[in-house]
């Protein structure tokens, strides 16, 4: 992603962000700001503290997914250079218009940390077909042991719910079938290099072409590596797992520290379960507005719409904008830091992933 873009998607993100508060505002009930805010002064400390903590979970979670990864690809990084890698895939996919779309900030930190373009496609594709699984997971989980909180959603909201859970599972299926077969990348980047050739947008194809078959060679000798290991695949997916739980878990944390009453616990964390599994495929940024709707709708069936407001808009600040501008400072300062020792930059960096994720189409225009 160019600079540009990087602004243009942040300004974005934040005129949907303050767009998203205005109408969950007007569906509050009438609750002041100065009235939340005087909830959260009441609140206990210990259990903002947890609420915290399952917020840092959700970047530290992650983390330990890719540092299993990678180890198992034979690229041990320690556990903070994971953490860099995480935190630039949470940002960025909190201002880009897709789940995935903090992938490629991710690629161009690992590539800047010297780690083959090859391998960095097959760990993010991996990390996304157990991340999406993870939320599959959670979310039939739910339907079966909290129904009733699905019931209580609007129609509208069951829809996105529905729709979302099985979106996800096609696309699980889809992913897995990419990462097992690279034979379907070398089959699509042919294609894409017979089509551009014939509308005269490349030249001299058989260099493209012995490129993709290198690139995919490599790809699937790290594919096959991944799949040999089942217990680094296994510990990635229980770490997936963990991830979309801390942050479901921020709004039960934030429950408690407000004198939420423990009967209430597993529906709530349904509620919020819910929300995710609804928001997670729709192309806005961080599931902006629809998220915040989803947990306001799902908490209006248990507590007075006042309540509910209010507790959806502390625990949605905590577990989304707060992590996001908290990684928003990780990734800078981790990029700063890889510049300074010596490390590829961002363009470079990006140039690989380019080279080793879609070869037929980079730059064409040395070749006219």
């Amino acid at each position: 992603m160019s600079k540009d873009k990087r602004i243009l998607w942040t300004v974005i993100a934040v005129v949907i962000a303050i767009m998203s508060i205005i109408a969950v505002r007007a569906n509050s009930g009438g609750v002041t700001f100065e009235e939340t805010m005087e909830l959260l002064r009441n609140a206990s400390p210990l259990w903002m503290a947890m609420a915290v903590l399952c917020m840092l979970g959700y970047i530290v979670f992650e983390a330990m997914s890719l540092k299993f990864l990678l180890a198992g690809a034979g690229y041990r990084r320690p556990l903070i250079k994971n953490i860099l890698y995480s935190a630039g895939d949470v940002y960025f996919s909190a201002i880009t218009p897709s789940a995935s779309g903090g992938q490629p900030a991710t690629a161009v930190l690992m590539v800047m940390d010297k780690i083959p373009g090859a391998v960095v496609t097959v760990i993010l594709i991996a990390n996304l077909v157990l991340y999406t699984s993870a939320i599959v997971v959670i979310g039939i989980f739910c339907l079966i042991v909290r129904a009733r909180v699905f019931m209580h959603f609007s129609l509208f909201s069951k829809i996105l719910i529905i729709g979302s859970l099985i979106v996800l599972m096609v696309l699980t299926v889809l992913l897995y079938g990419l990462l097992r077969r690279g034979s379907i990348l070398k089959n699509m980047g042919h294609r894409l290099i017979a089509f551009l050739t014939k509308i005269h947008l490349m030249h001299h194809p058989e260099k493209w072409q012995a490129r993709l078959d290198k690139m995919v060679g490599d790809y699937q000798k790290c594919a096959d590596l991944l799949a040999g290991k089942k217990s680094v695949i296994w510990s990635a997916f229980f770490c997936n797992l963990l991830q979309r739980a801390s942050q479901i878990t921020v709004s039960l944390m934030v429950f408690y520290a407000l004198r939420g009453h423990e009967a209430r616990s597993l529906s709530l964390w349904a509620v919020q379960a819910f929300a995710q599994v609804g928001s997670n495929v729709v192309p806005i940024p961080g599931g902006m507005g629809l998220a915040d709707y989803l947990m306001l709708d799902g908490f209006a069936g248990m507590f007075p719409r006042e309540y509910a407001f209010q507790l959806g808009i502390i625990s949605r600040a905590l577990s989304f904008y707060t992590c996001a501008i908290l990684c928003a400072v990780i990734a800078m300062i981790g990029y700063l830091l890889l510049r300074r020792h010596g490390a590829e930059t961002a363009e470079e960096a990006m140039e690989e992933v380019k080279q080793a994720s879609m070869p037929a189409e980079e730059q064409n225009d040395r070749d006219l």
